[in-house]
């Protein structure tokens, strides 16, 4: 009658050499994560990649969608933005001028951002606007009065 009992597995000892019951892909996640903490630690902030969505906000309203970008140091004729297939695309890029004939060579300072936004359905292309104050650029994309819908009222 025993030997028809299920297997059960004994307490695993606790230590280093104790079995772990965890998922094998997570477990090579973290190995690898530290591997590479391991080798690129030590390096400068400069080679780190920033995250593609740093200083991008959007705000769904019921009559709009409101996109707002962090973009410090540009001028307003530095912006370019595009609206194409429900995809809000906005690019900003700013350069110094070269040095005229006779002057010193001095620094160059280059200054570039892009930034894509998925929109919903329905947004009103002609009368899109956008603003740029204080090194925030903000959006206004209203949407048309069918993506707004319209409430059925329930009857008895």
């Amino acid at each position: 009658m025993f030997a028809l009992m299920p297997w059960r597995r004994e307490s695993a000892p606790a230590g280093p050499l104790a079995l772990r019951e965890e998922m094998p892909f997570r477990m090579l996640r973290r190995e690898l994560g530290s591997l590479f903490d391991r080798v690129f630690g030590d390096w400068p902030e400069a080679f780190v990649a920033e995250p593609m969505m740093r200083g991008l906000e959007v705000e769904d309203r019921e009559k709009e969608v409101v996109v707002r970008a962090e973009a410090p140091g540009f001028e307003v004729a530095d912006f370019e933005i595009n609206l194409a297939n429900e995809v809000l695309t906005i690019r900003a890029e700013h350069k110094e001028e070269k040095a005229k004939e006779g002057e010193a060579p001095t620094e160059r300072r280059y200054a570039g951002m892009r930034r894509s936004v998925l929109l919903p359905p329905g947004i009103e292309t002609e009368k899109v606007e956008a603003t740029y104050r204080n090194g925030m650029l903000e959006v206004h994309l209203p949407r048309s009065p069918e993506a707004l819908g319209r409430r059925i009222e329930v009857r008895p």
